[in-house]
């Protein structure tokens, strides 16, 4: 085969590759629109009934081991989205929801040096919190210390976005809970109505399974195994009676309770 046969050659193989690539670009772009459309249908509806029902949410927020913004509560929910236009078509591309933590104390404390001054700073900023700094400085200019005085609102943030290049949606939390970012990873298929059942008992402070769902959450690794500590016998419980789920009670899980207690009349 001449030069000329084996650079064309090449030349075919990478560009049925990129035709390839591409082909599996757009459908996985297409997956992912179809998801963030439910996605965006589910918490729009979600946003509507905790503003309406405006549940009691008691956030604590720890800026260092011995200084924490206490009682803060959530609320104010918003939902929006990303869309891109193609061929007069558009695709959903990102759902954000957002809400806010407030409480009614600020929070008050110093750093003795010019390194822990500007470190807390720069964290207070990378987590979006409004502050007051007083500095304190030596005869030459240089910073001795710093009193901090944050103000008690902390914003939060969760962002569901596609990545049709890797055929994955990411959720990524900010704020929630506690300080910082916290990315999830998950294919498109396990990105559904019972996971996002999940992610909402998150958001509102109730037990959960988000952070266990999805395989690239699951550890690379099982972790040692503890020695098992000694059973001791315990008493036998009393018998009760269980009072019995009603079917569509059982299925309508947390979306379709807050709707419930929206169409409850007042007695």
């Amino acid at each position: 085969m001449s030069l000329l046969d084996d650079l064309k050659t090449q030349a075919e193989v990478l560009r049925k590759r990129q035709q390839s690539g591409t082909a599996l670009h757009d459908h996985y772009f297409r997956e992912i629109h179809e998801r963030l459309k439910m996605i965006y249908q589910h918490l729009h509806e979600l946003v509507n009934s905790l503003n309406t029902i405006k549940p009691e949410v008691i956030r604590y927020y720890y800026i260092e081991p011995s200084s924490m913004l206490e009682d803060m509560r959530q609320g104010d929910y918003a939902i929006s989205a990303r869309r891109k236009s193609i061929d007069y078509v558009d695709y959903f591309e990102e759902v954000l929801l957002r809400t806010r933590c407030v409480g009614t104390t600020k929070l008050k404390f110093e750093k003795d040096s010019d390194a822990l001054v500007t470190r807390m700073r720069e964290f207070l900023w990378g987590n979006s919190l409004k502050f007051d700094l007083r500095e304190y400085r030596s005869e030459r200019g240089y910073i001795q210390s710093g009193a901090f005085t944050v103000e008690p609102e902390v914003p939060v943030a969760i962002t569901i976005a596609g990545m049709p290049e890797k055929g994955h949606i990411v959720i990524v939390t900010k704020n929630l809970e506690k300080l910082g970012e916290v990315a999830y990873t998950f294919e498109i298929e396990e990105v559904d109505i019972p996971l996002i059942e999940e992610l909402a008992k998150l958001l509102i402070g109730k037990p959960n399974q988000f952070r266990n769902m999805g395989k690239h959450q699951q550890p690379v690794r099982a972790a040692p195994k503890a020695r098992p500590a000694p059973i001791e016998p315990e008493p036998e419980p009393l018998a009760v009676d269980e009072p019995v789920e009603d079917e569509d009670t059982a299925k309508k899980g947390l979306f379709g309770s807050l709707k419930s207690l929206l169409k409850r009349k007042p007695d």
